[in-house]
């Protein structure tokens, strides 16, 4: 059952706080694109494997870098939330 704590507005602000952490960059919007932030797929891996960390899910670096933004990315994880 999902922690009621953790909404999926809440998600993203995680995920969207994580990105930013890893990139180094100014705050994210759920519309940038990871490619247009200057992601790299050292940075996707760091990315996901905190986010994994975070909720206690696997999400591979292939989830970001196949996103064509980051709500695409936070939807793939508020989706394997829901789905475990």
């Amino acid at each position: 059952m999902p922690d009621p704590m953790m909404t999926a507005d809440s998600t993203g602000e995680v995920v969207l706080s994580i990105v930013g952490e890893v990139i180094r960059s100014g705050p994210q919007r759920p519309t940038d694109s990871f490619y247009d932030m200057g992601g790299t797929s050292l940075d996707a891996m760091r990315i996901c494997l905190r986010v994994s960390r975070e909720f206690a899910l696997d999400i591979g670096p292939e989830a970001l870098l196949d996103s064509d933004d980051l709500a695409g990315f936070i939807a793939v994880v508020s989706a394997a939330r829901e789905a475990r």
